[in-house]
Formats: C-alpha cells, structure tokens, sequence
C-alpha cells in the first residue's frame, strides 16, 4: 500500500479557500486502486493543512497521476490558495483490515514522521490503531522529524467507492 502525506502552509485568510478546493477531491473515490483520503487543520500549526492519502499500490497512483490530478486540481482552484507544500510517500507491505473504517470514522489522528517512518494513530491507548509505513523511494526524500495531532475535517474526507456503486 502507498500513503502520500501532504502538507500544506496556508494563509489565515485562505483557509476557507482552501478548504472549499479540499472538497474538490471527491472524484477520487472511483478512481481505481484508490482506497480512501482524509486530511485537516494541524493542532500545533493551526495554518497547516495535513492531508493523507491511500492507494493499492504505486502504479494506481501514477495512473491517476497521469489521467485524472491535474484536472481535479486546476479546478479546484487549490494552486493559489496555499504559500508552500510538501509531499511525501510510504509504503506500508499490506492494507490493514481497519484501514475503511479508519477512513469513514476518524475525527482526530495523530500522524508522526521519525526517521523516513510514518506513524498514524486513532483512537484510546487500549483501542489504539497504528498504522507505520517507511519512506517511499518515489521522491527520493523524507522529513526526518516530524509529529502533529490531525483535526479531520469531513469535508475533505474521500471514501473509496466500489464499482458497483459508480
């Protein structure tokens, strides 16, 4: 499984923007080997906007890359809303079981970044689920350090939509 994590450095008075752009995104959830997105504000930098995506595999993401990004993207109107961005990927060896309902229930994670290893947690230290992934070779880097407790916001979460529903 491919996690791409996504940070982005927004201006107070784009938020609302960027937030509607974020909304944008829902036609991911058709798109093939796509398995589910969500994302909001950051507790500790409350003008970061943490987005964390999941696909089956590295080549489903570079077909929706090739085919379908740059139109969502230029329709969304995002491009101009944020002042910087950062995109980094994993690679987890197998989906987990809980990762649907981690996608369709979550309302705060914590998402951690130490030594090219990405952590997500959700929930109480007795129900707690992790998710840890290494850095993907894709970008040829990784922050080294990082950790912020995600707010989700429900707007930007995109669910995966089986075919039979389309």
């Amino acid at each position: 499984m491919l996690i791409k994590s996504i940070r982005c450095q927004v201006e107070e008075q784009k938020k609302e923007i960027f937030s509607e752009g974020q909304t944008q995104w829902q036609p991911l959830g058709h798109m093939k080997g796509f398995l589910g997105q969500l994302g909001g504000w950051c507790d500790t930098g409350l003008n970061t906007a943490w987005i964390i995506a999941f696909w089956e595999n590295q080549s489903a993401y570079q077909q929706f890359m090739e085919e379908e990004h740059d139109k969502i993207f230029i329709e969304s109107g995002q491009g101009k809303t944020y002042d910087a961005i950062s995109v980094d990927f994993f690679d987890m060896e197998q989906q987990p079981q809980q990762l649907a309902s981690l996608v369709e229930k979550a309302d705060v994670l914590k998402a951690e970044v130490l030594d090219s290893t990405l952590r997500i947690s959700i929930g109480k230290s007795n129900e707690e689920m992790i998710l840890t992934a290494k850095a993907s070779g894709i970008n040829g880097h990784s922050v080294s350090c990082l950790s912020d407790s995600i707010r989700v916001e429900e707007a930007w979460r995109v669910v995966r939509k089986d075919s039979s529903t389309s």
